[in-house]
């Protein structure tokens, strides 16, 4: 089939599949309840549904913007910035890109409806190590946005009572700063021009089984990584979601 046909039947096969319910796909139906704008152009947007999704910490769902049909242009993976236990689902985005997707985000209000469906993601704790008794350590590194799932997995350690982690964040402005505030200096909130005193303080003092966490955007990600591994964190130990979206 020739480029030009598929562009011309794409959107009429989703707009079909719209109006059969989105047969094999189990979409959950969500309504935002609250909007907070977080600094600039970031909002974080906090959904109530019928039931709370099946997820782990740390993973993402396939989020279909407010007002949309599920289509190649109005569908992202988002993370999820709550916890499992958290009886609200709490997404985080930067809304500037001015992508359909984030457009629909831009303009929305409470009680507008948003779907998910497909979840996925091995952004994750390892029960055996970071949630059993006695946890491991976990370093959590966050570039921006990027602090979102780690937000997520921080609130399940704290949950299961596994209280030995640490947190570097860096970035122009920070998410959640209502969230870090109990956490004392375990929260370590920063610019990028300081980010390589906090990680270097960090590794320092860590014990060599100290999990690494490390989100945020590829550049961000290239820079650490290669920080960690110079001065003695082993690439087994770092665990690495990119959040280029």
């Amino acid at each position: 089939m020739p480029d030009w046909l598929k562009t011309i039947l794409r959107p009429i096969y989703f707009r079909i599949m719209h109006w059969r319910g989105n047969p094999g796909l189990d979409v959950k139906g969500f309504t935002i309840t609250d909007i907070v704008h977080e600094y600039g152009n970031v909002y974080s947007f906090v959904l109530k549904g019928d039931e709370n999704p099946d997820f782990a910490a740390g993973q993402y769902a396939h989020v279909i913007a407010t007002g949309a049909i599920r289509d190649h242009n109005h569908v992202r993976h988002m993370s999820f910035a709550n916890a499992p236990h958290e009886d609200q689902t709490i997404l985080s985005m930067d809304v500037s890109s001015g992508s359909r997707f984030k457009r629909k985000f831009a303009r929305a209000s409470v009680g507008d409806r948003v779907n998910l469906f497909k979840i996925r993601g091995g952004f994750v704790l390892d029960p055996a190590k970071n949630i059993g008794q006695p946890p491991l350590p976990v370093l959590f590194i966050a570039g921006g946005i990027g602090i979102t799932p780690i937000r997520s997995l921080i609130s399940d350690l704290e949950h299961r009572g596994c209280h030995d982690w640490s947190l570097i964040y860096a970035g122009r402005d920070h998410l959640y700063r209502d969230f870090w505030k109990p956490f004392g200096d375990r929260v370590s909130l920063c610019g990028r021009a300081t980010v390589f005193d906090r990680l270097r303080d960090a590794v320092s003092g860590a014990s060599p089984e100290t999990a690494v966490y490390l989100c945020g955007s590829d550049d961000f990600i290239g820079n650490i990584q290669a920080w960690l591994l110079r001065n003695g964190v082993a690439d087994n130990q770092i665990h690495i979601e990119n959040f280029d979206h």
